[in-house]
């Protein structure tokens, strides 16, 4: 342990779980931050995908660290059963999380909701700046005017 690791651990664990809208846009075009959108294909051919974002569906993220989906999560994600290159596109994309431990990682959603609980799990697993974006895709489409 080097002096410096203490302080900088404090820092880390204070580092507030939501962010604006505004806040991770300014964070993602200064490329300070990672923009990672956890919604389901089916979503993003809804409503659209954002720009330079990196795609993790939250409910393969889930599978893929071995917790169960309840009831309503299993309903959606077979209503949008994944494809074999479903599947091997997750797992680039872990893998690129997997470079990115010391980068703020701003997860979004719909709404927000979906996005604090992902949040919640990546700090739980080792990634201390995972942060959900306050409002999802809503106030970053409010926000991006």
């Amino acid at each position: 342990m080097t002096p410096n690791s203490e302080p900088r651990a404090v820092v880390l664990a204070d580092a507030p779980i939501e962010r604006s809208a505004s806040e991770a846009l300014a964070m993602a075009r200064q490329g300070a931050a990672c923009l990672i959108d956890i919604r389901q294909p089916f979503e993003l051919e809804l409503k659209g995908a954002l720009p330079d974002t990196l795609h993790v569906p939250f409910f393969h993220f889930k599978q893929h660290l071995g917790l169960s989906l309840d009831e309503e999560e299993q309903e959606i994600l077979d209503a949008d059963a994944p494809g074999e290159l479903d599947r091997s596109e997750f797992v680039e994309n872990i893998q690129l999380l997997e470079r990115r431990r010391d980068v703020p990682l701003l997860l979004v959603c719909n709404s927000g909701r979906r996005s604090l609980i992902a949040a919640h799990l990546l700090r739980g697993i080792g990634y201390p700046q995972a942060c959900s974006v306050r409002g999802g895709m809503h106030a970053l489409l409010h926000e991006m005017g």
